[in-house]
């Protein structure tokens, strides 16, 4: 294991479950983009932020995996609206971090990658159409880990949304750096092995001309 995987899995603030926050950290080691972001503890102040306004606010829990659900994420936030909704979600939330991220406009479908350790097979990567539409179309495929970019590329051209690839009604998004991306996060699981049980990179977004994953779930086994 390279010594920066090491130091990361060796900084979690809680083993097996990485928040957001931290999930995002692992997502960076691999140049896996990611909005600006910062995390509040419970007993950390607001101070001014080196990003710029509309803001996304979240809890920021690895207990707390389906944040939407529990009316989490607070969007389109201002400089004057900012500390009203951190108050409001620091009393709903008392024990959990926040998370406040830049908030990326985007164009064109939202996409899911995961990555998971099969019992029989090994470390896997799965790519598709992320967002609602995953749960809607199911519209996913899955290749063994590590997955080089060709064969990621492949992996893409099996699914439904294929054609919005190609520049469908005008929008151009990146095919080979979204490619490039899911081998990353292969490379990632192998490299990380026993230790996956679940990750899921949704949605990830095309946005001033690269791929960002606005949302990552990590479940690492004890």
């Amino acid at each position: 294991m390279k010594p920066s995987l090491k130091k990361w899995l060796d900084s979690l603030a809680i083993k097996g479950f990485p928040d957001e926050f931290e999930a995002k950290r692992l997502l960076n080691l691999y140049k896996i983009a990611t909005p600006k972001a910062c995390r509040l503890h419970p007993d950390d102040n607001l101070g001014r932020l080196e990003f710029n306004p509309p803001f996304v606010l979240k809890v920021c829990s690895g207990n707390i995996l389906h944040k939407t659900e529990q009316d989490g994420v607070m969007l389109n936030l201002d400089n004057e609206s900012l500390p009203k909704a951190v108050a409001h979600f620091r009393a709903r939330f008392p024990n959990s971090a926040l998370l406040i991220e830049e908030q990326v406009a985007f164009k064109g479908v939202e996409f899911i990658i995961g990555a998971l350790v099969d019992p029989d097979f090994g470390p896997a990567v799965m790519a598709g159409a992320g967002g609602i539409l995953t749960e809607i179309y199911k519209d996913v495929v899955f290749r063994l880990a590590p997955c080089p970019p060709e064969e990621a590329l492949r992996m893409l051209q099996e699914l439904i949304v294929a054609p919005v690839l190609k520049d469908f009604r005008g929008i151009h998004i990146d095919a080979r750096e979204l490619a490039g991306i899911i081998s990353k996060t292969s490379d990632l699981v192998f490299e990380l092995g026993s230790s996956v049980c679940q990750l899921d990179i949704n949605p990830l977004v095309f946005s001033r001309s690269s791929w960002i994953a606005l949302d990552a779930k990590l479940v690492l086994n004890g």
